[in-house]
């Protein structure tokens, strides 16, 4: 589930959840609370959705809200501000009630030798027994008892240092609070002269910083303590730690991330502390409390993905039952020291468990060099196993496990959580990778020219593996590489357990970063090209076949010092790179008037100057001018940006051959034949590879894709799919084509000419650049037998775009990512179903499905219990905090007029109240000194002229229309607002609201205001789904959507 306030940017720094009801308040770092339910949602197979249900707001800088708890019955939210006073929102109606527990009333009972301001309110505990007792903490020390019935205080503490949080024991006999030199305090309910125990410093005696929350969990085996902070300042106050004590047992978890708030999870069986919940910044840890050592439990769903910084990723598609069981096998065994209990948090209805049709994988490289396996299959990503590279080399930045270390220091410290944002050597990091779903073999490759070929065996083994040097200038006279050095291999043998094992080891020279990598795991070929070549390697026999340079005479002077290493050309490329963005920016911008447009609308309006949209049939697009490529010193014409092994018709239309393909970045594109022999004989004669032909494409952009399509203009599948009868064999029939996308444009060419078939021209008609691409059957919904081929992009401008194949005819254009997102723009992976993922932030992963036969949706609902519905209009206290509209979800903007109301009657009704019965919620403020909101309080000949100006355009736009006699419906659409009259000192002010209202005339004669909707692209609808009429897939459309489909990742 997902919900998000889209007229709010402020951050969100507490959730109150409420008992029962489905429903949680969020307070938002503009002090303002909301709340939200969760609603069944009727279109999407009754899954969940979170509404913005309500929400209100104190003003004052004494009104600052700094805690919030709700009471036992979810009736109430105690809010505790920093001026002293605590609040009760009422939650049916969300508005702040008449009662208030103010400070003043507070401190009648508080010993007189007490006379300092107690301060903010720092915390609010209920009593477990007594609901109407409640404990208030106050900043300086002063805890009170407080009776909510019968408005007085039963008890008063008074601390002599700093309050951070109070906590109640399980009996309520006894309560602890916890301070901010480091120590806490136990104190009787009954009692308020002095501590039953305390102050009680864990790691004293020297100064600690505070213990920012406190835990008395109810136990069997004796009194739990859990709190988190408390460390001692001068040697361990930069530790992020939560300490959990009972008995001997004594352990303080540390964390790599700051602590934001942990809680005690009860056991359903005992009713005892079972399960503590830790949220860190990066990352949700659980603790085993029921299981001896408290070990931690391995988390089904949230785990953290960027426990490594990720640097690539890679989704593989229709993984093999029996590789996928094989690979979680080898995970779980993997688990050591791990909580061997059910996990502990349940809940909700699962819909289906049914196991998902087809099984996906989603592989994350990371920059410690480990590469992590995830089941992309369902809503929710569930870890399955983890290779780490940085076994195989030798470094001195490599430093040794310093965990067993700390097993004897004081305090007693323990690793908690994954996340782990230092890599010991940024050489080990994964720029590549590429897996076969049906054999297992896995391709990664690394930052410092390391190319590792793993294969699956569920064997423990020790073996020493094949190094394999490769050298791409070596007949290339004149250069030298100053950069960093390769990684050195072990020399000893290593130890690998079950699961991914590596067979050989491909090192480059120069140790550049890999740009571009593929597999053949039918032929057992990979290759793999950088920024100086490429090579081809033969994985059966281990040797090299083929080390091409593409290096020009430009590209040797600016490859020499290529790498993250060097510190003076990475912040010199940094700084060119953002001015070139902000350059593009404004190049791009579009011209004309600003508005709303379709998101699935035609080609936007060329920024040439002067040039109309090419939305008619019979138009041709306007080509914009596209500027030279700029030769700068940091352009590297011979990087490889693509790599494809497939069979085709490339020397006659008699025979296919097996070719590779490579495209680089100055539009050059290599195709060399390989000669494989037959399998029988396949690991004794070697294969001989020549070069067949060499196209230069005369835009000169970067070459970022190829792929062959068979006489049924498909895609070749993958290989050893037909194999596995996992796809249909390629279509032998003439003529097979070619599709080249560059960054500028895509153009298809028949083979074997390489005559041009057609082009699209996506730069000079959408002034945007191609930055990922993917290929996808697309299902009919109506039909499932029927099917087509498409290929979908993201383009610089964070567009996702849909082209059929081969005729590059675009289906689908959507604005989806922000343009200055580079960072997700560049790390989008397709599926073959027609789904993307890529990283909405640097722990997020967003999944988008551009079909719509495929979409990944929660299948688990909670009952959802309906709470009384709010009051129309919430009253506002005596404190001044105003109340705001609910917002009921599914009630549409447009409501239905009754019937006989005359115009007259409507320029009557309140001013909170416009055309059509829709609510404007916004009531007259009185703020605290006394001035009120209202606009006829402050008139202005300013405000007047800017009024009757707006009226003046509103009159414009409004038709009357009246019918009489007759019936019919009658829609008008018109931008127009409802009005009403304030008088002050003889002065008319006329405001104006725009709403949506349809609905149908009758005998009556009636006035009806439409708001106009945007212009809107004409479209064809087939199947229910829209597109363009120049769509060739028009017969079959139902198998596109209309919009992405879109689940957040957990």
């Amino acid at each position: 589930m997902y919900g998000q306030r889209e007229d709010s940017e402020a951050a969100i720094t507490h959730l109150t959840f409420l008992k029962g009801q489905c429903r949680l308040v969020s307070l938002f770092e503009d002090n303002s609370l909301h709340l939200w339910q969760l609603n069944q949602q009727d279109d999407s197979g009754g899954s969940l959705e979170l509404v913005h249900a309500n929400s209100t707001c104190l003003e004052g800088k004494l009104k600052k809200i700094s805690v919030v708890v709700a009471d036992s019955k979810s009736e109430h939210l105690m809010v505790g501000t920093e001026g002293g006073n605590i609040y009760l929102l009422n939650l049916a109606t969300f508005a702040m009630s008449d009662n208030i527990i103010y400070q003043d009333v507070v401190m009648q009972n508080v010993p007189e030798d007490y006379k300092v301001n107690p301060g903010p309110v720092e915390a609010i505990a209920e009593h477990p027994t007594e609901p109407d007792k409640i404990l208030i903490g106050y900043q300086r020390g002063l805890i009170v008892l407080w009776d909510k019935k019968n408005l007085c205080a039963d008890q008063t503490y008074v601390c002599t240092q700093q309050l951070e949080s109070v906590c109640w024991h399980p009996d309520a006999s006894q309560f602890t609070t916890s301070h901010n030199d480091g120590s806490y305090m136990v104190w009787s309910s009954t009692e308020s002269s002095e501590p039953v125990d305390g102050p009680q410093t864990v790691y004293g005696p020297f100064p600690c910083k505070p213990i920012t929350k406190i835990l008395r969990p109810a136990t069997k085996e004796g009194d739990l303590i859990i709190f988190g902070g408390g460390m001692p300042r001068a040697s361990y106050g930069d530790r992020n730690t939560v300490t959990a004590m009972q008995g001997e047992f004594h352990y303080t978890f540390n964390l790599t991330s700051r602590v934001i708030d942990f809680v005690v999870v009860d056991d359903d069986e005992s009713g005892q502390a079972g399960c503590l919940v830790i949220l860190a910044e990066e990352e949700v840890v659980f603790i085993d409390l029921l299981t001896e050592e408290w070990p931690s439990f391995a988390a089904p769903y949230l785990a953290s993905l960027h426990s490594s910084a990720i640097t690539c990723l890679c989704f593989v598609s229709g993984i093999m039952p029996d590789l996928y069981e094989k690979i979680k096998e080898a995970g779980s065994k993997q688990q050591v020291g791990l909580s061997t209990r059910p996990w502990p948090i349940n809940g909700g209805i699962l819909q289906s468990s049914d196991p998902p049709k087809q099984r996906d994988l989603l592989l994350t490289g990371h920059e410690d060099g480990t590469v992590q396996f995830w089941d992309a299959s369902g809503v929710s990503l569930t870890h399955l196993y983890k290779f780490t590279t940085a076994k195989l080399f030798v470094s001195e930045d490599l430093a040794g496990d310093g965990a067993a270390a700390e097993d004897d220091d004081w305090p007693p410290f323990r690793k908690a959580g994954l996340f782990d944002p230092y890599s010991d050597d940024p050489r080990l990091g994964i720029k590549k990778m590429e897996m076969c779903a049906y054999t297992g073999t896995l391709v990664v490759a690394g930052t410092a020219g390391q190319v590792l070929i793993l294969n699956i065996n569920m064997e423990e083994k020790e073996l020493i593996p094949e190094a394999v040097d490769v050298n791409l200038v070596a007949e290339t006279d004149n250069f030298v590489w100053k950069s960093h050095s390769k990684l050195d291999m072990q020399n000893e043998a290593v130890k690998f357990e079950a699961g991914m094992q590596p067979t050989a080891v491909v090192q480059f020279y120069p140790p550049a970063s890999c740009t571009s990598l593929t597999l053949n795991s039918e032929w057992g070929l990979v290759a793999c090209g950088t920024a100086h070549g490429f090579a081809l390697f033969d994985i059966i026999q281990k040797k090299n076949l083929l080390a091409k340079s593409t290096l020009s005479p430009l590209d040797l002077a600016n490859t020499a010092d290529e790498g993250p290493m060097s510190r003076r050309k990475s912040l010199k490329k940094s700084l060119r790179e953002s001015f070139r963005r902000l350059r593009r920016g404004r190049s791009q911008r579009k011209t004309g008037k600003p508005g709303a447009t379709s998101p699935t609308g035609a080609h936007p309006q060329s920024a040439g100057g002067g040039g109309a949209a090419a939305d008619d049939d019979g138009l041709k697009p306007v080509e914009r001018a596209i500027e030279a490529r700029s030769q700068t010193s940091d352009y590297i014409g011979s990087m490889v940006r693509c790599l494809h092994l497939t069979k085709c018709f490339i020397a006659n239309t008699q025979l296919m051959s097996a070719t590779l393909w490579a495209g680089t970045n100055s539009g050059a594109i290599f195709v060399f034949t390989i000669a494989i022999p037959p399998s029988e004989k396949r690991s004794e004669i070697p294969l001989s590879v020549q070069i067949g032909k060499e196209i230069h494409l005369k835009h000169g952009a970067p070459v970022i894709s190829i792929c062959v399509l068979d006489g049924a203009n498909r895609p070749f599948p993958e290989p050893m799919a037909v194999k596995k009868e996992a796809a249909p064999a390629p279509n032998p029939n003439m003529p097979h084509r070619v599709l080249i996308c560059s960054e500028e444009q895509f153009k298809v060419f028949t083979l074997p000419q390489l005559k041009p078939f057609c082009k699209f021209k996506l730069t000079a008609h959408e002034g945007s650049r191609v930055r990922k691409i993917g290929y996808a059957d697309f299902v009919s919904t109506a039909d499932e037998s029927y099917r087509e081929a498409g290929f979908m992009i993201m383009s610089n401008l964070g567009d996702f775009s849909l082209y059929s194949l081969p005729d590059c005819r675009r289906q689908m254009q959507v604005a989806y990512i922000k343009r200055e997102d580079i960072n997700g723009i560049n790390s989008v992976v397709f599926s073959n179903r027609g789904e993307a993922l890529y990283m909405m932030s640097p722990c997020e992963l967003q999944r988008v499905s551009l079909s719509a036969r495929h979409i990944t949706r929660p299948c688990g609902t909670i009952p959802v219990v309906k709470p009384e519905p709010p009051a129309s209009e919430g009253p506002t206290g005596e404190d001044g905090a105003s109340s705001a509209a609910p917002e009921t979800q599914g009630e549409s903007a447009a409501t239905n007029e009754k019937e006989g109301e005359s115009g007259t009657a409507k320029e009557e009704k309140p001013a909170g109240e416009a055309i059509g019965g829709t609510v404007n919620k916004k009531v007259e403020e009185v703020k605290e000194n006394g001035d009120s909101s209202v606009l006829s309080g402050d008139i202005t000949i300013d405000s007047i002229r800017d009024h009757m100006d707006d009226l003046k355009l509103a009159e414009k736009s409004v038709e009357l229309v009246s019918g009489s006699g007759t019936s019919g419906s009658t829609v008008v659409t018109t931008s127009s607002a409802s009005t009403k009259q304030e008088s002050s000192s003889s002065v008319t002010i006329v405001k104006s609201t725009t709403i949506t209202s349809v609905s149908s005339s009758q005998e009556s004669s009636s006035i009806q205001v439409v708001e106009t909707a945007a212009s809107a692209v004409n479209h064809s609808a087939v199947n229910g789904t829209e597109t363009k009429k120049r769509a060739p897939l028009a017969k079959a459309e139902s198998f596109f959507s209309k919009e992405p489909r879109v689940v957040k990742e957990e």
